[in-house]
């Protein structure tokens, strides 16, 4: 799948803001605390096209969590795991294949980022 195919399969289902001819800033409905609206992007590069959040997640967990602790890293990890997805340098990454429904990915990628902001949950406190 290329870019184009792909931006042209999401732009039913959110706005897209084109950034250059690698890369979109896709802008959903979806908000993390009721206030930040998750935004990430949709990047062409060497190894294909896949969904980057410009480091926003780990960003605002930062805020929340004590990210060196060990029970944070983990429920990181299995979170990620569950997805199928990546942290590359702080970056949650979303490879998505040729043949792959990008709009499944979509929607999984939204909601990995809606249950990385609220691990709150798992923990007695933040």
């Amino acid at each position: 799948m290329d870019i184009v195919e792909a931006v042209t399969r999401l732009a039913k289902v959110t706005t897209i803001k084109k950034i250059d001819n690698k890369q979109y800033e896709i802008i959903t409905g979806a908000k993390i605390n009721d206030k930040t609206p998750i935004r990430f992007f949709l990047v062409a590069d060497e190894t294909g096209v896949k969904f980057a959040d410009g480091k926003t997640t780990l960003k605002y967990m930062s805020q929340v969590y004590e990210l060196k602790s060990a029970d944070v890293k983990n429920c990181i990890a299995s979170v990620v795991k569950i997805y199928g997805f990546n942290i590359v340098s702080g970056e949650l990454v979303a490879n998505i294949k040729q043949n792959q429904n990008i709009v499944e990915t979509f929607y999984s990628y939204i909601i990995c980022i809606g249950q990385l902001a609220n691990m709150y949950a798992f923990f007695d406190q933040p």
